[in-house]
């Protein structure tokens, strides 16, 4: 994913269309899990982190259904592009900032995007 081409186009929750487009701006849910043999991301040292975030980001990439997703590596990134997918709300403040080993599968419209190591294993 090239995160330079999305700076060009407003986020998918601004380009919304319907009959309450100019009331509703944007909404979410979120859905966290954790792995079962793992311990939690407060808890896990590099090595697990690494771990978690090899595994779910193989298990999220071969998912055969749509979307297809565009995974990000976040500890790789700068901190301008970190900021950018906060205030696309891609990613959560706390995402950006923390440590270790984590990532973000972001759909191709922006509709969905999975956190890699954030609070929890996984964070839709």
């Amino acid at each position: 994913m090239d995160l330079d081409s999305l700076t060009h186009i407003s986020g998918s929750w601004l380009r919304g269309t319907g009959p309450d487009a100019d009331i509703v701006v944007s909404s979410r849910i979120r859905l966290a899990r954790n792995l079962a043999r793992f311990p939690f991301i407060s808890r896990a040292d590099d090595d697990l982190r690494d771990e978690i975030a090899t595994l779910l980001k193989s298990q999220v990439m071969d998912l055969p259904t749509s979307p297809r997703f565009n995974y990000l590596d976040v500890a790789e990134l700068e901190q301008i592009d970190r900021q950018f997918l906060v205030e696309r709300q891609l990613i959560s403040r706390e995402h950006a900032d923390s440590h270790g080993s984590r990532g973000v599968a972001i759909s191709d419209e922006e509709h969905v995007s999975l956190m890699i190591n954030e609070e929890d294993h996984l964070r839709i």
